[in-house]
């Protein structure tokens, strides 16, 4: 039985600098079966063509700046692999990383994901000693069905996940009205529906560094997103008023802490009538920029 197709989706922007190191982590991978697509989001220049010209098999895309989201989509729509998996252009794998995953796959056939920890690196790529993932005593609760102890509280690492093809369905992609956060929307919906295998080992590295461009820098940006996922649990279906109830709740106490962390010199108390009785009307009222 030959490996299955796993499709890379690299999303690039203006981003020159470290492009190549995340794709050679890709072609280095023990895994061999691999289609890599570049996604190149609008940038000012063609250094991704320039780049991708060098290794012959990547499948190169140039499409109009529509957001971070707007390119995965794209590369979900044109990858023709069994699993998924998503790499920012500033990041880089470890070298077994796939094949570590997909043997999880192999002998779990109910799970749809197969995320890590992450070891953090500098602007260099040298390793800073830190990690992102979950703490030692929390390692059982990332595998399994962890929608209720994940939601608006962890979701899995960039650039960490591996994923089954048959997740991204219509009612979830990534929503591609969010500039930021979008990856928080997204995982937490699919926590939902599927189940997850967490490996308590740093797969891959995720590059910080300061930039005043990095999404992940500007937290502003992430006020008011609990409202949008909510919307978006609806529109996958759910009607369950106690589920749309206990999301709600969950989103809402996500959204006041992030805002008291941003604006701490001007934080949000909410009444406890107004938390648990009207959860939904506070996350489209209160947090308002």
């Amino acid at each position: 039985m030959s490996d299955p197709l796993v499709t890379v989706i690299i999303t690039t922007y203006n981003r020159e600098i470290y492009l190549e190191t995340a794709i050679k982590s890709v072609i280095l991978q023990t895994y061999r079966n691999i289609e890599i697509i570049i996604v190149d989001d609008g940038s000012d220049t063609n250094y991704g063509q320039q780049i991708c010209n060098k290794y012959p098999k990547i499948k190169y895309f140039y499409k109009l700046n529509g957001g971070v989201s707007s390119a995965r989509n794209f590369g979900i729509r044109k990858a023709k692999g069994e699993y998924i998996a998503f790499l920012d252009d500033d990041d880089f794998w470890g070298k077994s990383k796939i094949e570590k995953q997909i043997k999880i796959f192999a002998i779990n056939p109910l799970i749809d994901c197969v995320h890590s920890s992450a070891a953090i690196v500098d602007q260099n790529g040298e390793l800073t000693g830190e990690l992102i993932g979950a703490a030692q005593n929390k390692v059982d609760k990332r595998s399994g069905y962890v929608f209720w102890n994940a939601l608006g509280v962890w979701i899995v690492k960039s650039p960490t996940p591996l994923i089954r093809r048959k997740v991204f369905q219509q009612d979830l992609l990534f929503d591609e009205s969010i500039l930021a956060g979008e990856d928080f929307d997204f995982y937490q919906r699919m926590f939902y529906r599927h189940k997850v295998y967490y490996i308590d080992e740093p797969l891959a590295f995720y590059r910080q560094y300061p930039n005043e461009k990095r999404l992940s820098l500007q937290n502003e940006k992430y006020i008011g997103i609990e409202e949008k996922m909510y919307s978006n649990f609806k529109k996958m279906g759910i009607r369950n008023p106690l589920v749309l109830y206990k999301i709600a709740l969950k989103l809402l106490k996500s959204a006041s802490q992030t805002w008291n962390q941003v604006y701490f010199i001007r934080p949000i108390t909410i009444n406890k009538f107004d938390f648990y009785l009207r959860p939904v009307h506070c996350l489209r009222s209160y947090f308002k920029i």
